[in-house]
C-alpha cells in the first residue's frame, strides 16, 4: 500500500478509497462497466508481454525497466509474461557428452502444432487432408538438436587449427573434443565453438542457480595462449550487454591466477558496451580438471546483476596470439539448475517487486502458455501452467479453463506469427489465407479468450491486418477485448524504438492486478505508440455507457460522444463503424470531442483511432450496442 501510494503521487493523482480492497474476479468483470463510471478511474499506461530474463532473448527486468522510465509517464506497470515451458525447464537439454561427435540429439514431447489454430496455418488445399485439430499421439516424441557449432568468420585465421572428436582421450564414455591452434607472426589464431540447442533449450535463468560444468584436460598452453569460457549474459540497460568470461591462462597452470575482476568493453566501430565479468580457471598440465563454473553466483559477486540475468550465449574457445600454440581436451559439459518451475516463478515475483521498492513502476508477473498455443495468462491467482501434465503443451481450450478455472483473463497472442516481415501479407495467397485463419477463429469462438493482440505495426499482415482480424470477429458477435504489446525480448527494441512498441492504457481504480483486470475485462483500454500519443481516448453513450460496453438497445437513434485528449499538432481522429472509417477529423487543440448520432437497425459496433501522417498512433476498444425485442428492458 505504501509504495501505491508513493506511486500515484508521483502521477498527481490520489489513491482510490478502498483502492486495495480484493473482490473475486467473476464479480469484478461483471460491474466492470458500471465501476469505471465513478471518477476515481484513471488510465494507466501497461506493458503487457512482455519478456524478461526467464525467456529466450537478451532482455532483463532492469533494462527494460530503465527502458520504460525513459519514456517518462508514458508507461506506470510492467507486466511481465516470460514463458510457461522455459521457467518449468520443459524439454531442456542438460549436457553433452560428444559421444556423437559435434551433435548430438535428445528427444521431447512432440508439441501441439501452433499450425493448428494461428494464422500460419494453411488453408485445406495447401496440405493432404486432415484433421487440423487432431492432437499428436499421447507418446509422440521429436528429435532436440544440440550442438556445438563454428562461430566467427569462416575462413581460417592465420596459422594452424584442429577441431575432431577423438578416442585418444576422454573423461566420460569413449570420446572427447580435442583443439588444437598455432599462431603466426602475421596474425593470431582462434577457434570459436558455440553451443546451440533447438528452440533454444539451452537459455537459463540465472536466477535458477545455473552452474556449468565442463572437464578439460589441457596438453599445451604457452603464455600467449588461453582458453575462455564465454557466457554472454542479459542486458544490464538499453546499449548494455553483460558477459561472464571464465579463462584459463598459462598463470592458471601453475596455481597463481589473478582474482576476478570486471570492466566495460566497447565493441569495435560501435558504440555497444559490454560489462565483462573475468573469473579465472585452475588447471594442471597433462590431468583432467573438472571445472564447476557458478554463474549466478558469480555474476551476483561481480555486479552484474545476479539473477536477474540468463545465460543467453555460449562459446568456447581457445586463443593464442603471435606464435603462440594451445593444445586441449574437453568432455562432460553439463548445465544445471537448482530452480525451476513453481520456485522459479515466485522469484521472478520476488524480482518484481524488489524492482517496485527501488522505483516508480508497478511491476506484475503472468506468464505465456507456449510450449504449443501462444496464450498469456493474466492474474495473481494463476499458477505455473503444469508442464508435467501437459508434455505436449496446452490446446487453447485447455489454457483457457486453466486460466479461467483460477480468476484470470486469457490473451490471444500475435495470431498472425512471431515474424517481423510481410511475407504473408505479400503472399499471392494472402486473401485466402487470412479468410481461412478468420473462419477457423470464427467456428472455434476464438476458443473463449477474453482479450487479442491488435496492435503490432508488424508482424504477418501488420496492423491493419490485425484490425481487419479484430473487427471480422466482432461482426461475427465475438467481442474481443482489444490490446497493444510489444511482445519485447530486448530492451532496444519495443519502447523508443519499434516497430512494435504500443503500450495499453487501463482505465482502473487503482494500478493493482484486480483493478486493472476489471479494466481489462470491461474493454475499458486503448492502446497506441507511447513516444506520439500520450493522452485520453473514451466513448460515452447517452443514457449510460462507455468504450468498451455492451448496450442492449431497441432500432432508433442513439447519441455517442467521441473525445480524444493529448493530441499533438497534426494528428487527426478518425471515427470507425464496424470496422469501416465514418469520418476524418483534424484536430485544432490538444483535446477534441465530437457528438455522433447513431441509426441502430442492427448489431454495430464504433472506434475511433487517433492519426499521425495516415498512420495509426493510438486506438480505442469499441462500444458494442446489439438490438433487443420489444420484450426485454433495454439496458447496459
Amino acid at each position: 500500500m505504501k509504495l501505491r501510494t508513493q506511486f500515484e503521487r508521483r502521477k498527481g493523482r490520489r489513491p482510490a478509497p478502498g483502492g486495495g480492497t480484493r473482490v473475486s474476479l467473476a464479480v469484478l468483470l461483471v460491474l466492470g462497466a458500471w465501476s469505471c463510471e465513478s471518477d476515481s478511474e484513471h488510465p494507466y499506461g501497461v506493458a503487457l508481454h512482455l519478456h524478461g530474463s526467464m525467456s529466450e532473448g537478451k532482455a532483463s527486468m532492469r533494462a527494460h525497466t530503465q527502458a520504460a522510465e525513459e519514456l517518462g509517464e508514458a508507461v506506470d506497470v510492467l507486466w511481465w509474461t516470460d514463458h510457461d515451458w522455459r521457467i518449468a525447464a520443459h524439454t531442456y537439454v542438460d549436457d553433452f557428452d560428444f559421444e556423437e561427435g559435434l551433435e548430438e540429439s535428445d528427444l521431447a514431447p512432440v508439441p501441439y502444432r501452433e499450425a493448428q489454430w494461428d494464422g500460419r496455418a494453411p488453408p485445406p488445399d495447401w496440405d493432404p487432408p486432415r484433421d487440423p485439430t487432431a492432437p499428436p499421439p499421447a507418446n509422440s516424441l521429436e528429435v532436440v538438436e544440440k550442438v556445438w557449432r563454428l562461430s566467427g568468420p569462416e575462413e581460417s585465421l592465420p596459422g594452424e587449427r584442429v577441431i575432431e572428436v577423438t578416442t585418444r582421450e576422454a573423461r566420460n564414455g569413449l570420446r572427447s573434443l580435442y583443439l588444437s591452434a598455432e599462431g603466426t607472426r602475421t596474425g593470431p589464431q582462434q577457434i570459436a565453438l558455440a553451443f546451440e540447442a533447438s528452440r533454444r533449450r539451452h537459455v537459463a535463468s540465472l536466477a535458477s542457480g545455473v552452474r556449468l560444468r565442463l572437464s578439460a584436460l589441457p596438453i599445451e598452453l604457452d603464455p600467449q595462449a588461453r582458453i575462455i569460457v564465454r557466457v554472454g549474459l542479459s542486458q544490464a540497460s538499453p546499449g548494455r550487454g553483460v558477459r561472464l568470461d571464465y579463462v584459463l591462462n598459462a598463470e592458471g597452470l601453475v596455481g597463481s591466477a589473478p582474482a576476478p575482476s570486471r570492466e566495460i568493453v566497447r565493441a569495435a566501430n560501435s558504440d555497444y558496451e559490454v560489462e565483462v565479468g573475468t573469473v579465472p580457471l585452475a588447471a594442471r598440465p597433462g590431468l583432467w580438471s573438472d571445472w564447476v563454473l557458478d554463474l549466478s553466483e558469480d555474476a551476483e559477486a561481480l555486479g552484474l546483476g545476479g539473477g536477474d540475468n540468463a545465460l543467453v550465449s555460449l562459446n568456447l574457445i581457445l586463443e593464442v596470439r603471435g606464435r603462440g600454440r594451445a593444445e586441449a581436451y574437453f568432455d562432460a559439459f553439463a548445465i544445471e539448475r537448482d530452480r525451476v518451475g513453481e520456485p522459479l516463478l515466485a522469484e521472478a515475483r520476488r524480482m518484481a517487486g524488489a524492482l517496485e521498492e527501488g522505483g516508480d513502476l508497478v511491476h506484475h508477473v503472468g506468464q505465456e502458455i507456449s510450449y504449443a498455443a501462444h496464450l498469456n495468462a493474466y492474474g495473481p491467482g494463476v499458477p505455473l501452467a503444469d508442464a508435467s501434465a501437459h508434455p505436449h503443451g496446452f490446446t487453447p481450450g485447455e489454457a483457457v479453463a486453466f486460466v479461467h478455472d483460477h480468476g484470470g483473463l486469457v490473451s490471444l497472442n500475435h495470431f498472425f506469427g512471431v515474424m517481423f516481415d510481410r511475407r504473408i501479407a505479400e503472399s499471392a495467397r494472402a486473401e485466402p489465407f487470412f479468410k481461412s485463419a478468420l473462419e477457423r477463429l470464427v467456428e472455434n469462438r476464438a476458443y473463449g479468450v477474453d482479450l487479442i493482440e491488435v496492435g503490432y505495426r508488424a508482424r504477418g499482415y501488420g496492423l491493419a491486418g490485425y484490425l481487419e482480424l479484430w473487427d471480422g470477429l466482432a461482426r461475427e458477435g465475438i467481442r474481443l477485448v482489444g490490446v497493444g504489446v510489444s511482445d519485447s525480448h530486448q530492451a532496444e527494441l519495443g519502447w523508443l524504438q519499434g516497430p512494435n512498441n504500443f503500450v495499453s492504457w487501463i482505465y482502473a481504480r487503482s494500478s493493482s492486478q484486480p483493478d486493472l483486470l476489471a479494466g481489462l475485462g470491461a474493454g475499458r483500454v486503448y492502446f497506441g505508440d507511447p513516444t506520439r500519443f500520450g493522452g485520453r481516448l473514451d466513448i460515452r453513450a447517452e443514457g449510460g455507457g462507455r468504450m468498451g460496453d455492451l448496450l442492449s438497445r431497441e432500432p432508433g437513434s442513439l447519441e455517442l460522444v467521441f473525445s480524444a485528449t493529448g493530441l499533438k499538432p497534426g494528428q487527426s481522429i478518425r471515427l470507425v463503424r464496424d470496422g469501416f472509417s465514418v469520418g476524418e477529423y483534424p484536430s485544432e487543440a490538444p483535446e477534441w470531442s465530437r457528438r455522433a448520432r447513431l441509426e441502430i437497425d442492427g448489431p454495430t459496433f464504433v472506434r475511433l483511432e487517433v492519426l499521425e501522417a495516415g498512420e495509426r498512433v493510438a486506438l480505442s476498444n469499441p462500444l458494442y450496442v446489439e438490438l433487443v425485442s420489444g420484450e426485454e428492458t433495454p439496458a447496459p
